[in-house]
């Protein structure tokens, strides 16, 4: 038997012992029960209930006025024009156009048609489409910024007023 393997032997025989040994000394370290972030704990909770507070009073004063908001991008590099500035004029449209889209999405919802279909245990095909249909009344632009270099981003709002009127035409069946 050659050294290598008697070397082997012996740490495969002493891994093996020690293995069986009913002692095992292993060190976890110690959490303690009270840290100083649980010592402000308290202050923490009683800031979040005044800001939470100082929100509740701003909603229910006469001043407070709920709204409904949407983002739209565009990029202007995909617009179909050789123009850069009327390239940009297109895209703040888009990006209008598309926060017009998800206003009309949270308001009058969003009809979604899937179809799977499966042959043999496997997926064969899966379609999913979307649509929506309303009539955005009051919207407002709140603001119009370049985002990066190629993107615009348009912010739409409509306000209690509109959304009042539009529940009081839900009730009456009109919509």
């Amino acid at each position: 038997m050659s050294i290598a393997t008697k070397t082997l032997t012996i740490c495969v025989i002493t891994f093996a012992l020690s293995a069986c040994s009913d002692q095992i000394s292993i060190k976890l370290p110690t959490i303690p029960l009270v840290t100083n972030s649980d010592k402000d704990a308290p202050s923490a909770i009683n800031d979040t209930k005044s800001l939470l507070g100082e929100r509740r009073d701003k909603e229910t004063s006469e001043f407070y006025v709920p709204s409904i908001s949407a983002i739209g991008f565009a990029s202007v590099s995909i617009q179909p024009s050789k123009n850069i500035n009327q390239r940009r004029l297109m895209a703040m449209r888009a990006a209008k156009l598309d926060a017009y889209r998800s206003l009309t999405e949270q308001i009058h919802g969003i009809r979604i048609q899937g179809e799977t279909t499966i042959g043999e245990a496997v997926l064969t095909s899966d379609k999913l489409a979307a649509a929506m249909n309303g009539i955005i009344i009051g919207a407002r632009t709140v603001k119009i910024e370049p985002t990066s270099a190629d993107t615009y981003q348009i912010q739409l709002e409509v306000s209690e007023t509109h959304i009042n009127r539009l529940i009081k035409a839900y009730r009456k069946g009109l919509l």
